[in-house]
């Protein structure tokens, strides 16, 4: 990480690489450590040797001159699939790099607000693609909103190895496995109750037979697979472009409308740890 500054009037060296760069003391002075230092040490010194490689002291300086700013984010127009934002990923730290900021940020006290608070918001916009790791960096970061937010991404735990989930506390696994059950139970209690023409509403006498069998087949087949990421509605909709009910408009009718049905109601179920009952 490259680091530049204007209107430098202090120096920091890395002890470790010998390499020194140009800095602004007012910039410093974000750092509850480094106002300490210059309280301690005051103004004589016109270098300040850390022992910190040259990346890592780029990497904090950049951070006391030039404070992240949150990712520039984008609503979706789709209402039920998650992420519901998109962030664009040239504003986004790439995920490598965090731990180590992070660390800094903690290391040498930066405010919490400006600094560490931006650093979750950028973790969390990873989430989406590396739900584990960030499920699991979060814990041990403290960040327990964070971690809570990611596990509407997590895939079913069974899916990961020992080794990936060997960092999560016991407590957390087990929230996270009560949240996985409960949404794959709720999801199967809906499919296996949302009929095409619910108590004979919207019944197609031409097609009513077979587009009835055609629907019971689609959701009986999706409940025995059913994850706590499937998309219910999204599944059941394929049933509106097959025969008949594509070419008919009262059982396309009937089928958007039960689709619509099943969509709303996944979208009551708990995504996140934090709404379980305690």
């Amino acid at each position: 990480m490259s680091f530049q500054c204007t209107n430098p009037d202090f120096y920091v060296r890395s002890a470790d690489d010998a390499e020194t760069f140009a800095v602004r003391r007012d910039a410093l002075c974000t750092s509850e450590v480094f106002r300490d230092m210059f309280t301690c040490c005051g103004d004589s010194d016109e270098t300040l040797d850390l022992h910190e490689s040259a990346d890592s002291l780029a990497a904090l300086l950049t951070l006391l001159h030039h404070p992240p700013q949150p990712p520039t984010q984008f609503k979706r127009d789709e209402f039920n699939l998650i992420p519901k934002v998109w962030n664009d990923t040239k504003t986004v730290i790439p995920l490598p790099l965090l731990p180590m900021l992070f660390e800094l940020a903690d290391k040498y006290a930066l405010p919490s607000d400006s600094v560490i608070g931006v650093l979750a918001e950028h973790l969390l916009a990873h989430a989406p693609e590396a739900p584990l790791t960030v499920f699991t960096f979060a814990l041990k970061q403290g960040l327990q909103n964070v971690a809570s937010k990611t596990t509407q991404y997590l895939q079913p735990m069974a899916n990961y190895s020992l080794g990936e989930v060997a960092l999560i506390p016991v407590e957390a696994y087990h929230r996270v496995i009560q949240l996985q059950d409960i949404r794959v139970k709720t999801m199967r209690q809906y499919l296996l109750s949302e009929d095409l023409f619910p108590h004979g509403y919207g019944e197609c006498p031409s097609h009513l037979r077979e587009a009835t069998q055609l629907w019971h087949t689609k959701r009986m087949s999706l409940a025995v697979k059913l994850e706590t990421l499937t998309d219910v509605a999204g599944e059941m909709e394929n049933v509106a472009y097959q025969e008949p009910v594509q070419n008919c408009v009262l059982c396309r009718k009937a089928c958007i409308a039960a689709v619509e049905m099943l969509r709303y109601k996944c979208r009551k179920i708990y995504r996140t740890v934090d709404k379980l009952p305690s």
